[in-house]
């Protein structure tokens, strides 16, 4: 079996060409590697939609919302709902090609949670918590919080026949304009949102920056899956760079429409 493990570091690009990256990855047959997680800082303003908020009635509504607030809306792959950041964030996209839908379900999110809050614990004074908070964006059990008040980390998956992808957002220093986009975007979809709620870690630790904590987390995946520094094959960071289309983006109707040929 490949046991090779790779840990990718920095932003590929736009929000439509990140969020598309992992998706190609995830159609790789026959992939070089067991393993791939691509850590980064976002560089623009992103809405990730999911495909459950395209059945809400305020999609139109929350799309134009979301441009209108000068954030790229894309439907990402994986599952769960909306959730909104820009370079205040951390995006950390984990494709395992070892693993498929009998794979799926609760422990690979609880695993990853009780990972991601022993390096939250780490930066300083955070009272990180594995739950869902009441009125959270995105709700899940498996959501990090601190003190039992606040929502800092949200994770999603999304399980094929070639692996599993399992992205995870930690907020840092949520600007008032992400802030508003969740309210705003979360009111058109009909989800309930108590706006205190919505946190970074930076409201804990003030002297974090975004860049601070994915250093921690290259270095937590580093050392705890034994992986190997590398970079996204640049074919395929190419080939996503092209990706264009509606509003919002749809990522799996394109990759579906344009694979990446060998």
């Amino acid at each position: 079996m490949n046991n090779t493990r790779l840990l990718v570091s920095g932003s590929a690009g736009s929000a439509i060409t990140e969020l598309v990256i992992p998706a190609l990855l995830l159609r790789t047959p026959n992939a070089p590697w067991s393993q791939l997680v691509h850590i980064y800082v976002p560089q623009g303003p992103t809405v990730a939609f999911s495909g459950r908020d395209l059945r809400s009635p305020g999609i139109t509504e929350a799309t134009e919302l979301a441009r209108a607030a000068g954030f790229e809306p894309v439907v990402r792959s994986p599952g769960g709902r909306m959730v909104a950041y820009d370079s205040g964030a951390v995006v950390i996209d984990h494709l395992d090609s070892t693993t498929d839908i009998r794979h799926a379900g609760a422990s690979t999110f609880a695993a990853n949670a009780e990972s991601h809050v022993r390096v939250l614990r780490g930066l300083g004074a955070i009272d990180a918590r594995i739950g869902e908070v009441e009125g959270e964006y995105c709700p899940g059990e498996f959501s990090i919080n601190v003190g039992g008040d606040t929502k800092v980390v949200g994770s999603a998956q999304r399980v094929t026949s070639t692996g599993s992808l399992f992205s995870t957002v930690v907020q840092v220093a949520v600007s008032d304009r992400v802030h508003a986009v969740i309210t705003d975007v979360s009111k058109a979809l009909g989800y309930d949102l108590r706006q205190s709620s919505i946190a970074g870690l930076a409201d804990y630790e003030p002297a974090l920056t975004a860049t601070e904590v994915a250093a921690a987390f290259v270095a937590d995946y580093r050392d705890r899956l034994d992986m190997i520094d590398s970079e996204l094959p640049p074919e395929m960071v190419a080939h996503a760079a092209k990706a264009h289309g509606g509003s919002p983006f749809r990522v799996d109707d394109w990759t579906r429409s344009n694979p990446l040929l060998a």
